[in-house]
């Protein structure tokens, strides 16, 4: 494996290699169309319990959460909602409504910490400027299937190229890019 990856960073591989990049983002978020009734929602990982709870109003949301966790579900809600999710997917959120703006080694960064880690976007990069745009960031990183939810299988990796694109999203998939 090792020499596999090695070839693979070289530019050298013979065969596909797949690795993915781990991204401390936090909580998990599921998000997809309930099979049930068709209708969009977003979970935490809760969704596959005997009797899943899944978000699909700001009401729900207000009856089952509180403080930042409420307000980063109905960001969520709104904004993923937009992506034409058909399945159900899982990613890591990264960032709502906390990013900061802090100097560096005379540098200004978008800084965000979901988790441990704390990340830093160059304000005057590209990918700056897609931050300063974004009202949610998530990597995802799952794919489920099945007929109900109880039933669904992970596979890990998700085919993001056929969620539409907005500015109010910035997302990812955890496949490291060569």
């Amino acid at each position: 494996f090792v020499r596999s990856l090695r070839d693979m960073l070289a530019g050298e591989a013979r065969s596909s290699v797949n690795m993915t990049v781990k991204w401390d983002g936090a909580p998990a978020i599921f998000a997809g169309e309930d099979p049930s009734d068709g209708k969009f929602f977003v979970a935490k990982k809760s969704v596959f319990n005997v009797n899943p709870k899944l978000y699909k109003t700001a009401k729900e949301i207000d009856d089952d959460l509180s403080g930042t966790l409420n307000e980063k579900f109905k960001v969520a809600l709104t904004e993923f909602a937009k992506l034409g999710i058909k399945s159900v997917i899982q990613g890591d959120l990264m960032f709502t409504n906390d990013v900061e703006t802090q100097t560096i080694d005379g540098t200004k960064y978008y800084t965000f910490q979901p988790n441990t880690i704390v990340y830093a976007v160059p304000v005057d990069s590209n990918f700056g400027s897609v931050i300063a745009k974004a009202k949610v960031g998530i990597v995802w990183h799952t794919t489920y299937s099945g007929k109900t939810l109880p039933e669904m299988t992970a596979s890990f990796g998700v085919d993001i190229s056929g969620l539409k694109k907005t500015p109010s999203v910035w997302m990812d998939d955890a496949t490291y890019k060569d």
